[in-house]
């Protein structure tokens, strides 16, 4: 389904910003992780890759907001914790992100929007975060 009303249309260009972010801080962070840490975060480039794939099939092409050149995380991804603190922050960030998203969508798309707030949830704790009832 394409969304053509406004508030779907900023709801899914704030997911696909979003997206961005994640995978260029994904990408930066990989610099920094070893072992584990560092499958995790290739593994999640993966699947960002993937969502910003899928929310820019919700909107009009003209819609979709243009890759930005980089992206300055909050804090600079220095070192291992750093990179950990990134990713948490951004998947804590994705859980609202994803409850818009789910609010102005519907089927399908709703329930894939709910999937992906969970699971940037879970993933906000995984990379160092404290669990949250509602995260921001």
């Amino acid at each position: 389904m394409t969304y053509t009303q406004p508030d779907a249309i900023a709801a899914i260009a704030r997911a696909i910003q979003t997206e961005q972010n994640y995978v260029f801080a994904a990408g930066l962070a990989g610099a920094f992780l070893r072992g584990a840490g560092r499958r995790r975060a290739t593994n999640q480039l993966a699947e960002h890759r993937a969502r910003l794939q899928t929310n820019a099939a919700l909107v009009d092409p003209a819609e979709v907001p243009a890759t930005p050149p980089g992206f300055t995380p909050e804090s600079p991804i220095t070192d291992p914790k750093t990179a950990r603190s990134a990713l948490a922050a951004l998947s804590n960030a994705l859980v609202g992100v994803y409850a818009d998203v789910a609010s102005v969508t519907e089927g399908a798309d709703r329930a894939t929007a709910i999937a992906w707030a969970q699971a940037s949830a879970r993933d906000a704790v995984r990379w160092g975060a404290a669990s949250q009832a509602f995260p921001t």
